[in-house]
């Protein structure tokens, strides 16, 4: 009989299986990087088959897309926590361009790879469909905190929240991409509170 204590191991089994094989597809991806990197190279570092590979993806781009979209939904919950709708505007820029730079800064990596991946967009329509999700989840989470702020009376009412949050992602991958193309040079820190400080004058009443 098996009892209810042990019924989750096989899950634990599959949950663990697929960390790994992220992990490994991370390593892969940072030495070779994306368009090189291969499933073959991917389960030989794991440990796995390429069948324990395809029980849990579908191909290359699933991996990577599954490691983006819990990376994303790791900063999200981090910047809902963040974000108070009872502040002033300023400040709550400043706390989210603050995580988001630091997380770009302090794990080059992952900005590389999406930089990557989002030319690889250009030539696939199936990862095209993707970024296309992943940057309505990012709208969707800045209309969500625009109109928070609406509702405080911190954010004018008679702007277009839609709008505001495609030209607020748009700011902020600006930034980055100059902080990266031209690293020594430009202080991604220095620009936060100025910023912070730019975009607010123009959503505050």
């Amino acid at each position: 009989m098996v009892t209810t204590a042990t019924k989750p191991a096989p899950r634990r089994r599959r949950e663990e299986t697929r960390r790994r094989l992220m992990e490994s597809a991370l390593g892969v991806f940072a030495r070779n990087g994306y368009e090189r990197a291969t499933v073959d190279e991917i389960v030989r570092e794991a440990g796995f088959s390429k069948g324990a590979f395809y029980v849990h993806f579908e191909a290359k781009e699933d991996i990577f897309w599954a490691m983006l979209e819990e990376r994303i939904s790791r900063q999200l919950t981090a910047f809902r926590e963040a974000v108070d709708a009872d502040v002033p505007v300023a400040r709550n820029l400043e706390t989210v361009l603050r995580s988001i730079f630091a997380l770009n800064r302090d794990d080059p990596l992952w900005s590389a790879l999406f930089m990557e991946f989002a030319a690889h967009a250009s030539r696939d329509t199936k990862v095209r469909e993707q970024m296309a999700a992943m940057y309505r989840n990012w709208r969707s989470f800045a209309v969500e905190i625009l109109n928070a702020g609406r509702e405080a009376g911190l954010v004018r009412r008679d702007l277009d929240v839609e709008f505001i949050a495609s030209v607020l992602i748009a700011v902020v991958e600006g930034t980055m991409m100059q902080a990266r193309l031209a690293a020594d040079s430009f202080d991604l820190d220095a620009a936060i509170e100025p910023l912070s400080r730019l975009l607010a004058g123009w959503l505050e009443p």
